[in-house]
């Protein structure tokens, strides 16, 4: 087998089935799909089992971020790269073979090699990514930096190119490297897991590449709407635990820092989108803001725990179900 295709779905058939149909259409090389079900109502998973029978599915039905969901599917793996792939992706050409070949052109060290990932409107989204840590988080907080527009030698650059970090969305790498890493750590819940396996392959020696000419549709959001907007009153705290664990790293005073002006920044946030929300407007827009307060209204509290990524999404997504 020469890739494992690994998808994880959060109740999303409609969406899930558009990129499983692409695969099907445009993929050439021997592959199979790993497809985990995450908590999946019961007519969703027979659509499921019926349209989809050459897929692997596995049921998960209690509460896992995006790294302990992965690596259900990545313990079962045969092929020789695993293709990790949003849900929301879809592919229009023989990407899947391309990615794999890419490999034949590049040093042995080269673990990771990710596509050019698209808009809907095929206007571009990411084409490799820097290097991030606490000083990029620090100027992003305040407005200073941009991720997909500083000019950095690890992004938008042609052909095949070295970059820093991977994107979480869609990238093929190396099934025994990964299995040495351990796969996905699974502390990290909601992010920043591909940024903490991007970094811990770099340090290791390994490398990220990008084949720029290989082009992927990534429908960001596209499986939100209002239940996702919602959701991130849960999914925002638990992520910026773990940015502010990685981030830190083994300093406890680096630790202490980060969460004392991610927690003022958070703070700052809930104060304009309080104030926003009494702003008349389509109801859309007032729920919208009420979100956003909410959300940072959490991070602020959560910052504040010594709870861990799952415990602080299990938390707040209790309250959301209520």
């Amino acid at each position: 087998m020469e890739v494992s295709v690994i998808i994880v779905s959060m109740n999303n058939y409609e969406v899930l089935s558009r990129c499983l149909d692409s695969i099907r259409t445009h993929t050439s090389t021997s592959y199979e799909v790993f497809v985990v079900a995450y908590l999946f109502s019961p007519e969703n998973l027979q659509h499921l089992r019926q349209n989809y029978p050459w897929a692997q599915i596995i049921e998960s039905n209690e509460i896992r971020g995006f790294s302990a969901n992965n690596n259900l599917a990545l313990r079962k793996a045969t092929g020789k790269y695993c293709f990790v792939l949003n849900d929301d992706t879809k592919i229009e050409s023989d990407v899947i073979t391309s990615l794999a070949a890419t490999f034949d052109q590049l040093p042995s060290e080269a673990a990771v090699v990710s596509p050019k990932l698209l808009f809907a409107d095929h206007s571009l989204q990411y084409c490799g990514r820097p290097e991030i840590n606490w000083k990029t988080y620090v100027l992003a907080q305040l407005g200073l930096w941009r991720e997909k527009t500083v000019e950095s030698p690890y992004t938008n650059r042609i052909g095949i190119f070295r970059t820093y970090n991977l994107v979480g969305a869609a990238f093929m790498i190396k099934t025994d490297i990964f299995r040495q890493m351990g796969f996905f750590d699974e502390y990290y819940f909601f992010c920043p897991e591909d940024i903490a396996l991007s970094t811990a392959l770099n340090r290791r020696g390994y490398f990220c590449y990008v084949n720029a000419s290989v082009e992927l549709i990534h429908y960001e959001g596209a499986s939100s709407g209002e239940r996702i907007s919602r959701i991130k009153a849960a999914t925002m705290p638990a992520g910026e635990k773990g940015t502010i664990r990685f981030l830190a790293g083994s300093s406890v005073m680096a630790y202490i820092s980060l969460t004392c002006f991610s927690c003022t920044m958070a703070l700052l946030r809930s104060l304009k989108y309080r104030m926003q929300s009494k702003t008349p407007g389509d109801n859309a827009s007032i729920m919208s803001t009420a979100n956003r307060n909410a959300a940072n209204r959490n991070v602020a509290a959560a910052l504040l725990t010594r709870k861990t990524p799952k415990e602080i999404f299990v938390k707040y997504y209790g309250r959301i179900k209520r």
